[in-house]
């Protein structure tokens, strides 16, 4: 996968006129709050080129379906703006996109080269590697702009599928950190300093939730409301094997059948859908390897099931293994910012950092 350059930010000073140190901060003091969901995106793009080649990059970086959720949903909410009838209420959203090219030669795309000076137009006609720029905070704090352009449409074109992780990652970062401040406004010091206390770990507990088990080897914080169900735990355990690595679903079905029953009914529990295979995916962690996992839940008597997602890593120094997993329950509504909420939690899980021995 190509890399985009770092150079191209260079071309976002040009885009517009600059002022002085002192004008910028306060056009910052008096700057609307960026409003609109996190994921939503307002995309500026020409008409035709919506329905081309381009359209076709774009559609596939930005309006594929989040993965496995029980119902379809995207993992961006596109919406398409007419240049001509961008209006204040479009330009303080979380998240915008201009597309233009220099061979278009529509309205549309007049309206949207507006935003460009004759400086920065004639950099992208001389260089040909510059196709994207990004600014935060253009029109409202918090927001974030990305800009993509080139000569042709054909090398845009080609530019956004080259660079399509990279140019999605910008936005699902973002909609990540927002979505974690949101919900850690107001944490539960109470729970995390009594999980402080038992384990060798740190995660923070948000407002609305409790500890429903604190023991020396498993905890379970949850949420609970009359619709929705939020549901985060952590087991530990001695390594022994790196074939575990390969079987994280086997691994995760030994956990939830010994720690996930019900206390009425102990012989209900919770497990994986089995029909649908467990997605996996090999990432960093806090800086340790881990298997990122993504699947479907159920209870054992098929009365409730939902989304989880889940980490499993090692702690070189102990030796312990940890899976952390992020389930939700919530029939017949959509569960996608309910998953993203559980994996805000898990992102702030953090390893005691061992303590150094005084010198004699």
């Amino acid at each position: 996968m190509k890399t985009i350059l770092p150079a191209v930010f260079l071309l976002g000073l040009t885009l517009f006129s600059c002022g002085t140190k002192t004008g910028e901060k306060i056009k910052q003091d008096f700057m609307p709050v960026a409003r609109g969901e996190n994921d939503e995106i307002i995309l500026v793009v020409d008409s035709a080129q919506w329905a081309g080649e381009i359209g076709d990059e774009l559609k596939e970086t930005y309006q594929q379906y989040m993965l496995l959720l029980p119902q379809d949903e995207y993992e961006f909410s596109v919406n398409k703006v007419n240049p001509r009838k961008l209006n204040d209420v479009f330009r303080h959203a979380k998240n915008m996109i201009f597309v233009m090219t220099l061979d278009s030669r529509t309205g549309e795309s007049a309206s949207i080269r507006e935003n460009f000076t004759d400086n920065s137009l004639k950099m992208i006609q001389r260089d040909s590697s510059l196709f994207y720029t990004v600014r935060r905070d253009e029109w409202a704090k918090g927001q974030i702009v990305l800009y993509l352009f080139a000569q042709d449409e054909a090398t845009l074109a080609q530019k956004i599928g080259d660079n399509r992780a990279s140019l999605k990652s910008l936005f699902a970062s973002a909609v990540r950190e927002r979505t974690r401040d949101e919900i850690l406004a107001k944490p539960e010091k109470a729970a995390v300093d009594a999980i402080k206390e038992t384990h060798d770990y740190s995660i923070e507990v948000p407002f609305g939730y409790d500890i429903a088990k604190n023991e020396p080897d498993f905890l379970w914080i949850r949420k609970l409301n009359s619709q929705s169900e939020w549901n985060v735990f952590v087991h530990e355990g001695t390594y022994n094997d790196r074939s575990v690595f390969n079987k994280v679903d086997v691994y995760r079905d030994s956990i939830t059948s010994n720690y996930l029953r019900d206390g009425e009914k102990p012989e209900i529990f919770i497990k994986r859908q089995p029909q649908v295979p467990v997605l996996t995916n090999r990432v960093s962690f806090k800086g340790m390897f881990a298997v990122e996992s993504r699947g479907l839940w159920k209870v054992s008597d098929s009365s409730g099931g939902g989304p989880y997602v889940s980490y499993t890593f090692v702690n070189e120094e102990t030796q312990k293994i940890y899976y952390i997993e992020g389930y939700v329950y919530s029939p017949a509504t959509k569960k996608k910012h309910l998953i993203r909420e559980v994996e805000a939690i898990l992102s702030t899980f953090e390893l005691e950092k061992p303590t150094e021995a005084n010198p004699s």
